[in-house]
């Protein structure tokens, strides 16, 4: 499974489901639908500058602004449709220069991907839609970032944490959400 493409799928699945009036509504992120996709399209540009090779502060630039323009759903597709093919023919074997340090490959596959799966749920709550996301691609993440979740967490993302509350038996839905500050 290529995750980034089939969470960057899941996403667009649930912004492209998101009805019109839907864009203002605040997200568990305390954000709005449309703030939380304007985030995700500006991490993607951002993955794509860091995957060819630009400095922490040059692939940050200019990230601050609106990502999204008159038409949303269109700049988005095109940000996750760039970064997949970013990752695709990334040199896999260079480090990043992340702005919280160097990191590897695989562990900002993890990071884009958390960030791509967590924002979906996201914007499904603050839009009103069902927010079971695609289980394949919960597990599929899940099974790589269980292990890490401390360190990703340690780079600024994904809120306070896992709360500790969750039956051993829960969904991996439930536990990744929850794992990343979310309270499913």
């Amino acid at each position: 499974m290529n995750l980034i493409a089939t969470a960057g799928a899941e996403l667009l699945r649930i912004v492209s489901a998101a009805p019109p009036g839907a864009w203002s509504n605040i997200t568990p992120a305390d954000l709005t639908v449309r703030e939380v996709a304007d985030h995700v399209a500006a991490g993607n540009i951002f993955a794509i500058r860091l995957l060819a090779g630009a400095s922490a502060a040059d692939s940050v630039a200019g990230l601050d602004s609106d990502q999204l323009g008159d038409d949303p759903i269109a700049a988005l597709t095109t940000s996750c449709e760039a970064q997949q093919h970013a990752f695709a023919t990334a040199d896999q074997t260079i480090p990043l220069h992340h702005p919280s340090g160097d990191i590897t490959y695989d562990t900002f596959v993890r990071f884009r991907a958390g960030d791509l799966v967590v924002h979906a749920w996201d914007i499904a709550i603050g839009a009103g839609l069902d927010p079971t996301l695609d289980s394949a691609v919960v597990t599929a993440l899940w099974t790589i970032v269980e292990p890490h979740v401390d360190s990703m967490r340690a780079m600024g993302a994904y809120g306070p944490g896992a709360s500790g509350t969750l039956p051993p038996d829960a969904s991996a839905q439930s536990l990744l959400l929850d794992a990343f500050g979310r309270r499913p």
